[in-house]
């Protein structure tokens, strides 16, 4: 009995320090966000395309056009707008009857003229709040956040989740950056490394299709501090994603040894970086070396690659189309004084006696920077096929 009367106290006891569930949030309390549109008015005024989940809706509806479930669509849009983030989002619950729920919202699009006034004003509100996703990807549209929010989609119930998709997609490419919220503020508050950011666009599909405008990934959008300053095409972004590493995926499309007129597509399999940073006379010089691994994926021509002084020339030109794509990232870089490739942070951590100096005129420094670009690249592979498939000449 002692024993039982024992246990009985500290259960007691115990359970005034169980907090339970005083501050739960109940799913018909809440309009959860799938994603959200930001866009500078031209009075100064902030508008937000907020696209919101309809739960009972999506609940066991089969995937149909337009965002439509059985029951009709999946996500309605608001459309507020406030001198504010924080005033546009209050000024919600005109429209919406319940509290606006940021946790699980995916994607957020920045409009083009929202950018280039500055990301930090727009995005004070989410890196000082605690209930917006830190993982959730960030994308620049070509034109209005607002039309990239309002697309529709033939594929996904629900649009944002399409867009979501399309960040992680970008890696089988390598032509576009992965960025999230996170990934964006630590790259805001370097004194030296500038921001980059995916973009999106409206692109008109073909006649007879089901929608007018679908959303594709088109490059990257280049900040200088804190302001859009222009756009990396598809070539530049890979450039850039060399230099730091993250290039997972993709093709590189050559021309065939012995038969340029062909081409020969080239799979990579994977790649990594290495920058090192130098003072030479006191001068800033980096030499970046990336290390690339392939696949013969595709033959356009009826050479035989196997014979090795092809292989070996195919590998030539695999190592070129690298430097190339690096040097046109870096010369339109260095050209507008934006380091997105982390020098900066290098010098730090080699030369963290000299680097205050040299932080003092980053940008001249960048600019007049001397780069030089070595790689390293294989062809691991060539498939079932060693040789290509000749059609036989007939005889008479």
């Amino acid at each position: 009995m002692k024993k039982r009367s024992l246990n009985f106290m500290l259960c007691l006891v115990l359970s005034f320090t169980l907090t339970g569930c005083w501050n739960r949030n109940e799913l018909n309390t809440l309009a959860v966000i799938q994603a959200l549109g930001i866009d500078m008015m031209e009075d100064g005024q902030i508008n937000l395309t907020i696209q919101l989940l309809k739960p009972g809706v999506l609940q066991g509806a089969p995937a149909q056009t337009k965002g439509e479930g059985g029951g009709g669509p999946c996500v309605w849009i608001a459309t507020v707008k406030g001198k504010t983030i924080t005033e546009a989002i209050r000024n919600a619950t005109t429209q919406v009857d319940r509290r606006l729920f940021a946790s699980q919202n995916k994607v957020v699009v920045i409009g083009e003229t929202a950018a280039q006034s500055g990301l930090s004003p727009l995005l004070d509100y989410y890196f000082r709040y605690n209930k917006p996703r830190e993982l959730a990807y960030i994308f620049v549209a070509k034109g209005k956040a607002e039309d990239i929010i309002n697309a529709e989609n033939e594929q996904e119930k629900v649009p944002g989740k399409a867009i979501e998709n399309l960040a992680k997609a970008s890696l089988n490419t390598s032509k576009a950056p992965e960025v999230t919220f996170h990934d964006l503020q630590r790259s805001l508050v370097s004194k030296t490394s500038s921001s980059f950011l995916p973009g999106l666009e409206l692109v008109k599909r073909p006649a007879g299709t089901t929608i007018e405008k679908q959303v594709e990934l088109c490059g990257t959008a280049i900040f200088k501090k804190d302001k859009l300053v222009g756009w990396f095409d598809g070539k530049e972004s890979r450039g850039l994603l060399w230099v730091l590493g993250k290039v997972k995926s993709g093709i590189l499309v050559v021309k065939s040894p012995e038969d340029e007129s062909q081409k020969v597509v080239l799979e990579i399999i994977r790649a990594s970086s290495k920058i090192t940073p130098e003072l030479i006379d006191g001068k800033p010089t980096v030499t970046v070396e990336v290390k690339e691994e392939g696949n013969l994926g595709e033959q356009m021509s009826s050479v035989d690659l196997s014979n090795p002084d092809a292989f070996r020339e195919l590998e030539d030109k695999q190592a070129e189309a690298i430097k190339e794509e690096i040097n046109a990232a870096l010369s339109k870089a260095q050209e507008w004084g934006v380091d997105l490739f982390k020098f900066g942070t290098e010098y730090h951590r080699k030369f963290p006696a000299e680097y205050p100096e040299l932080e003092k005129n980053w940008e001249e420094e960048f600019k007049n920077m001397v780069v030089n670009v070595e790689i390293d690249a294989k062809v691991l592979r060539e498939g079932q096929a060693s040789k290509p498939i000749r059609a036989e000449k007939k005889t008479e």
